[in-house]
C-alpha cells in the first residue's frame, strides 16, 4: 500500500502509554542488531538532511551533496582541532554540525529515540522506527561513504562525545535523495496525547538532553523544560 507520493507504509504498532512502548519493544527481542531513530512527526518519511534540500534546475542531491562536502573539507580545518582521518570521519563530522549528508542518525538505545521523538512540543503523533538490516561499513568494501551501493551501517571512532552519550551510529544510504523503505523496518506511531507523559517518564529514568549532550548546553536546556512544565 501506498499513499499519493508513492511511498509505501510499513507494518506500525500504535502506542498511546510509556507501558504500551515497553511492551512494543520487548515483541522485537528476537530481533538481532536492532537500532532505532525518533522523528517528531509520524507523517515524515524518512528521508536523509541532503534528500531534503531543494533541487534547483537539474541538480541532483548527490551533486550538492559532493559540492558541499569539498566545500566543508577546504574551509574546515581552521576550525577543528583533530582533523578527521579519512572521508568517512570527515562526513561524520559534517553531518553532526549541520551539513547536509546522506547519512542518518540511529541509537542503540530505544529510550534514545523516544526522546528525540517526544522532546519537543508538536500536535501531531510521532514515531519510532526500528531497523535490523543493514551490515556494518569496511574500509576494505566502502572506501568511500559517497560511493556506498548499498544501505550500510556506521559507527565513527571518534566525532564527538555526544554520539558515546546518544549510543549513536549512523545509517549511510545509497539513494539520499529517496525515502528509506526496507523490509526490516517497524514504525512505532507515539500518540500525540501521550508525548508529555512520555517525556516525564524518560526525565525520571535519566534520558534528557543533560544526559545526551553533556555540557552546558543540555544542562541548560534540561533546567529551561523543568521551570517551563511547572507553569
Amino acid at each position: 500500500m501506498a499513499d499519493s507520493t508513492g511511498y509505501k507504509f510499513m507494518e506500525e504498532i500504535r502506542i498511546s502509554s510509556f507501558s504500551e512502548l515497553h511492551d512494543a519493544l520487548e515483541s522485537l527481542k528476537s530481533k538481532q542488531n536492532t537500532i532505532f531513530r525518533g522523528q517528531k512527526d509520524a507523517t515524515w518519511p524518512i528521508l536523509t538532511s541532503v534528500g531534503r534540500l531543494q533541487p534547483y534546475r537539474d541538480v541532483t542531491p548527490e551533486y550538492m551533496e559532493k559540492r558541499l562536502f569539498q566545500l566543508f573539507r577546504e574551509s574546515a580545518v581552521p576550525h577543528i582541532v583533530h582533523e578527521p582521518k579519512s572521508d568517512w570521519e570527515w562526513l561524520a563530522l559534517g553531518q553532526h554540525h549541520g551539513l547536509p549528508t546522506r547519512l542518518l542518525d540511529w541509537s542503540y538505545n530505544p529510550m534514545v529515540a523516544t526522546f528525540f521523538a517526544v522532546e519537543n512540543e508538536s500536535d501531531t503523533d510521532s514515531a519510532i522506527y526500528t531497523f535490523w538490516g543493514g551490515r556494518m561499513m569496511t574500509i576494505e568494501k566502502d572506501p568511500h561513504p559517497l560511493e556506498v551501493n548499498a544501505v550500510v551501517r556506521y559507527r565513527p571512532a571518534h566525532v564527538t562525545n555526544r554520539i558515546t552519550a546518544q549510543s549513536g551510529l549512523f545509517t549511510v544510504h545509497n539513494d539520499p535523495g529517496t525515502p528509506f523503505e526496507h523490509k526490516s523496518l517497524l514504525k512505532i506511531v507515539i500518540a500525540t496525547d501521550c508525548r508529555l507523559d512520555i517525556k516525564k517518564t524518560l526525565y525520571k529514568y535519566g534520558v534528557s538532553r543533560k544526559s545526551l549532550f553533556p555540557g552546558l548546553d543540555g544542562l541548560a536546556a534540561d533546567l529551561h523544560w523543568l521551570e517551563a512544565k511547572k507553569h
